[in-house]
């Protein structure tokens, strides 16, 4: 069977059907209620497409310097669609809002979220400058939050490494070789931007650390709190059911 996980990471599968970032619902249909377009520049064009979930109502925005829409009248209804020449939605726009979605559980710290999520955002537009600020912040902000001690950058990453030895060691190996980090006050030092392809492994990367430590442990307790239930059902049905029999045989 032909894997097709990679469409759970995209937001448009094709003209019909996204992956919501407000219901969390994957391959749900949604409908694009309005278009507008403004100067980005005397030169260049910027397209605007608001996009409604069928399933929750909300709306979200995206941005393109292409014109993506193909209209269809019905009487006095408009219906907007994305052209069925474009193989890939996704690739001809460069920003949305929400901007990202897919792996950043609320679970996860805030101010955590929302630098990922700013790192994100200002690499589809090609901000790499902040995008690499917002980069060594959520880093020094997670070892500020852990309460990560060391003499330098590489000590701290070791020591985050020993503290959760369940998550991948390879993740943590990512970061410690991360180019240009210092000892102290990891965001506000003078530093050269990263590049895209840095940017996006550091940001993925962190994701994934983010995930294994903020929301598998809470999935887990979850779990094992809905087992726990299910074993006091199972336990009190079996003790009444006992108690019955009991009862039966007195009279």
């Amino acid at each position: 069977m032909t894997d097709m996980s990679h469409l759970d990471k995209k937001y448009f599968i094709d003209r019909e059907v996204y992956n919501c970032p407000f219901c969390n619902r994957n391959n749900v249909k949604y409908r694009i209620i309005h278009s507008y377009h403004f100067d980005w520049t005397s030169e260049k064009k910027c397209y605007v497409y608001f996009v409604s979930c069928s399933s929750c109502d909300n709306v979200s925005m995206h941005l393109s310097f292409e014109r993506l829409l193909v209209y269809n009248s019905f009487g006095n209804i408009m219906e907007y669609k994305f052209d069925e020449e474009i193989e890939d939605i996704d690739s001809n726009i460069f920003y949305s809002v929400p901007t990202s979605f897919f792996v950043l559980d609320d679970r996860i710290p805030r101010l955590l979220r929302e630098l990922i999520t700013e790192a994100e955002g200002c690499l589809k537009m090609n901000f790499l400058t902040g995008s690499s600020a917002c980069m060594r912040k959520a880093i020094y902000e997670l070892l500020v939050k852990e309460e990560i001690s060391g003499e330098n950058y590489e000590d701290r990453i070791k020591f985050l490494k020993k503290k959760y030895p369940n998550s991948d060691a390879e993740l943590f190996d990512i970061l410690s070789h991360i180019q240009q980090m210092t000892s102290d006050k990891v965001h506000e030092q003078s530093w050269d931007q990263w590049d895209s392809h840095y940017l996006k492994l550091i940001i993925e990367t962190l994701k994934t650390i983010f995930y294994d430590l903020y929301v598998l442990p809470q999935i887990k307790k979850e779990k094992t709190n809905y087992i726990t239930q299910l074993r006091e059902k199972v336990l009190t049905k079996k003790k009444e059911s006992s108690s019955s029999d009991s009862k039966s045989d007195t009279d």
